[in-house]
């Protein structure tokens, strides 16, 4: 090992510590243009150990590496107690992976985390979370010339070299689907989305700003339920939950978020996000100045693409093809907004079928991949 590379445990609680774990990207990707800066204050608060709920249920340590007293590395190491106890598991993850194009500084980083997990009792290592599949995870492995939409991770493709070369390899991929805002919806899932609507009493309603935490609570226990069985899947606590949301509530348009009722009981959901990655690419600092402000406040008018974020039905109402019939209503809705061009339906597991089938049908195509690697320890 060079040595002139030192790697060190920060506190994420100490603000010095901090500012060098965040502030490295801008470094890692000053000459891409594909990169979108994150609003500096959003990662602190994602950050924040101390008051973010995810930290109530998992443990993490967090190190840079400075090469000739510059930081060139950093990484955290998760382990989700959560996570483990509801998979019945001993997996450790690592998240926020960022490094130059540097084998040895690339091999110090996740030997480290390796060897603080191993002490920890975990048996593998699975990565990057950041710091869960409840957020953002996954690392490109394609289609590096285009931008990722809100909420979607972004790495140099040198990241991919750096992993399989320290004996990682694919446990899952996360697929994207891009999508023709103009496609018209096909005859296979219209049928069944009116044989839903005629054999059972279906009705649908679009999120009420107004009854805010009313509709966390219905959308809350929607999604763990919805997911429950999924691979990776871990069920958020109402407070992470709640939290996570929090800053959705300005940027949400409620025209795009559709619930269906059953017998007027909220069965499922759809969320569709306007892509803000567009507007925050045009604040290159990262910081919420009240130019970016009014950036961000005035942002529909610029914005031609969507995120379809999530969409789930309760346990109880599945097989009743009441995905159909949100795809049908949130399709519409989109149609409505002429500056829509693309609509990006991620992440898919791959080997998620009844998911990945309907978007297919749909003309999408799975443009973007996102693997998560793993190793054993």
């Amino acid at each position: 090992m060079s040595n002139n590379l030192n790697i060190r445990e920060i506190n994420l609680a100490y603000k010095k510590d901090l500012k060098e774990f965040i502030d490295l990207p801008w470094s890692i990707y000053k000459d891409d243009p594909h990169w979108v800066p994150p609003l500096k204050m959003a990662v602190k608060d994602l950050l924040n150990i101390n008051k973010h709920p995810f930290y109530q249920t998992a443990t993490v340590k967090a190190w840079i590496v400075e090469k000739d007293k510059t930081v060139v590395g950093r990484i955290m190491s998760i382990n989700n107690h959560a996570y483990n106890k509801y998979q019945n598991s001993k997996v450790g993850f690592f998240g926020f992976y960022e490094a130059i194009d540097d084998a040895q500084v690339s091999a110090l980083l996740l030997k480290t985390v390796e060897d603080s997990l191993k002490k920890e009792g975990m048996t593998s290592i699975q990565g990057p979370m950041n710091p869960g599949t409840n957020y953002e995870c996954g690392m490109l492995v394609d289609k590096y010339d285009d931008a990722p939409q809100i909420m979607m991770t972004y790495n140099p493709a040198y990241y991919n070299t750096q992993l399989t070369h320290l004996g990682y390899a694919k446990t899952m991929d996360l697929l994207a689907y891009n999508v023709d805002a103009n496609f018209t919806m096909p005859k296979i899932i219209m049928d069944i989305a009116e044989r839903t609507e005629k054999k059972s009493k279906v009705t649908f309603r679009t999120l009420n700003l107004k009854k805010w935490n009313s509709e966390l609570d219905i959308m809350f226990a929607i999604y763990n339920s919805a997911w429950e069985a999924n691979w990776g899947f871990v069920p958020m606590t109402k407070d992470e939950f709640y939290h996570t949301a929090k800053d959705l509530k300005s940027i949400v348009d409620p025209s795009l978020v559709h619930f269906a009722l059953v017998e007027g009981v909220e069965a499922g959901f759809i969320l569709t996000l306007p892509d803000l990655n567009q507007v925050f690419k045009t604040i290159p600092s990262g910081h919420l100045s009240p130019s970016a402000l009014y950036k961000i406040l005035t942002a529909k008018k610029r914005m031609n693409r969507v995120r379809v974020i999530t969409m789930g039905i309760k346990k109880e109402f599945r097989k009743m093809g009441l995905e159909t019939l949100l795809y049908k209503h949130n399709h519409i809705a989109i149609k409505k907004n002429p500056l829509i061009k693309n609509i990006e339906m991620s992440w898919i597991l791959e080997s998620n079928l009844e998911m990945n089938k309907p978007l297919i049908r749909m003309g999408g195509e799975a443009y973007k991949r996102y693997r998560i690697y793993e190793k054993g320890l």
